[in-house]
């Protein structure tokens, strides 16, 4: 499990950083549509918007359009990129230095997404212990194993359903209400 992840202002991003970044994105060339005008501009971008924890549309001229980095970051989030980005933060060791300073921001940027990626996605995040990438607590997210464990209750209750004593079912169907999460509890800020 990482160490703590110190919060801290924003500052665009070095060459050592960037470099280290451009190595774990998806590739420019080859894919449909216009090639992007300047990665390290929407990278500085996205970095502002996780370290500022403003909305998108406060996002000064000089680092492009939000709707460009916003667009930019769901894709690298649809794509298993920015999973990569946080699995590199959580497995990093103690001398790499340019990583332990991306760490936060890039969990950080990780949590602007978390509400578009699929749960497995989401629990990864929770696994890894990247409590700054998380959109609430992880007793508010969801709990798979809780799920399963409280699927077999549920099974095995209901084939003994009359020797059941009073208030087995009401339990029940609030462990599972909790194995599915709390969306509602979650923040982006």
């Amino acid at each position: 499990m990482p160490a703590a992840l110190a919060p801290h202002p924003f500052r665009p991003l070095t060459d050592a950083e960037y470099a280290l970044l451009s190595r774990h994105l998806p590739p420019t060339e080859g894919r449909p549509g216009r090639p992007p005008q300047d990665r390290r501009r929407t990278l500085n971008a996205i970095f502002w918007i996780a370290c500022s924890k403003g909305p998108w549309k406060d996002l000064p001229p000089e680092y492009g359009r939000a709707d460009t980095a916003s667009r930019t970051l769901r894709r690298w989030a649809k794509s298993g990129h920015m999973d990569l980005l946080l699995t590199q933060v959580a497995n990093r060791g103690p001398r790499d230095v340019v990583l332990r300073n991306l760490a936060w921001r890039i969990c950080r940027a990780w949590r602007r997404i978390s509400r578009v990626v699929r749960l497995s996605q989401l629990l990864l995040a929770k696994r890894l212990g990247l409590q700054p990438a998380l959109p609430a607590e992880p007793h508010y997210l969801p709990d798979p194993d809780l799920s399963e464990i409280v699927q077999a209750k549920v099974r095995v209750a209901f084939e003994r359903m009359h020797q059941q004593p009073p208030g087995v079912f009401g339990a029940l169907a609030r462990l599972i209400g909790r194995a599915g999460g709390t969306p509602r509890r979650w923040r982006l800020r």
